[in-house]
């Protein structure tokens, strides 16, 4: 039977992942070699590092001590790193091929196909996966990098990068994708260069070739390109701007803002208001007008304001 090594090592303050108080570093291996020329200590076999309420799991880690004030700097946990926490009823999990603490700083980093997770009552609240993620507990800050995507609530994202702003509890107040992102919900679909997604207040804000794939009732397509858009969720309304163009069906309009509204009763979008001089294109017809204003449901459009139109091969005049 192997024999395990305890190291208890009193620290100064240590946070991450919401744990922020005076506490002890509790190291257990099958294996511990220090190394004072280097100040570090190299650990083997089964090591569990505890502090607090945050336990770490790993085969292999290194404790980087500080030289001047004999305090724990840094461990690095090494091949299949694993950490989990209980805090007010929620589990933290974080799983990684490298997981990396810094006490001074208070940063808590993964790299290698990294998830960490957020579960209460085995009900899974936040997953996210990447190459690469980073928390700062002075900031409540996450950060992901790389292949980033992340399920929360009925949202699903892509993106290269992400960051993820929280409150004292760890909950999540926004959301930034950045680089090809991508959001799913409700049926609907948005891409853009960069978008933001406020939980407070239920909006997302879209930025750079943005295009939004929405449904109407009976699940037909909408589709938006713009320079930027936005969804209001508790309004359920689309508020684009910036080289505008929408396609419905047959129909084809542009212009330089609109607003996409909900039907009164089914509550899903079914009128797309263009104001600012905007043009519908239709069976080969094209109207311009100040205000257009186009129903899914029933599929009609309305134009006001200098209105012109251009109607093509009506036949040959004599």
């Amino acid at each position: 039977m192997k024999k395990k090594y305890l190291l208890i090592i009193s620290l100064i303050t240590f946070a991450t992942a919401g744990f922020g108080y005076a506490s002890s570093l509790t190291v257990e291996s099958d294996k511990q070699e220090f190394k004072d020329n280097e100040s570090k200590i190299y650990l083997e076999g089964n090591v569990k590092v505890k502090t607090g309420d945050i336990d770490v799991l790993s085969p292999r880690a290194v404790v980087e001590v500080d030289p001047k004030s004999n305090k724990v700097n840094k461990v690095q946990f090494k091949e299949n790193a694993y950490s989990y926490q209980m805090q007010d009823g929620k589990k933290h999990e974080i799983k990684a091929q490298i997981l990396e603490m810094s006490l001074l700083n208070k940063v808590f980093k993964a790299d290698g196909n990294t998830i960490s997770s957020i579960t209460e009552k085995d009900k899974p609240l936040v997953i996210v996966t990447a190459d690469r993620q980073e928390y700062y507990k002075n900031a409540n800050v996450m950060k992901a990098f790389g292949s980033v995507n992340i399920l929360y609530k009925d949202i699903e994202t892509f993106s290269e990068q992400a960051i993820v702003d929280l409150n004292e509890n760890n909950d999540v107040k926004k959301i930034q994708l950045i680089g090809n992102a991508k959001l799913n919900q409700d049926k609907s679909v948005i891409h853009a260069k960069k978008l933001t997604y406020d939980n407070i207040k239920e909006e997302a804000v879209a930025l750079g070739d943005v295009y939004t794939d929405v449904r109407t009732e009976d699940n037909k397509k909408i589709e938006v390109w713009s320079d930027f858009q936005s969804y209001d969720k508790k309004a359920n309304v689309v508020t684009a701007s910036g080289s505008t163009k929408i396609k419905y069906e047959d129909y084809l309009a542009t212009g330089p803002k609109v607003n996409v509204y909900p039907d009164k009763k089914t509550k899903k979008l079914n009128e797309a208001v263009f104001v600012g001089r905007s043009k519908i294109e239709t069976k080969g017809r094209t109207i311009e007008a100040d205000r257009i204003a186009i129903t899914m449901n029933p599929k009609d459009f309305k134009a006001e304001g200098n209105v012109k139109s251009v109607i093509p091969n009506i036949g040959n005049m004599k």
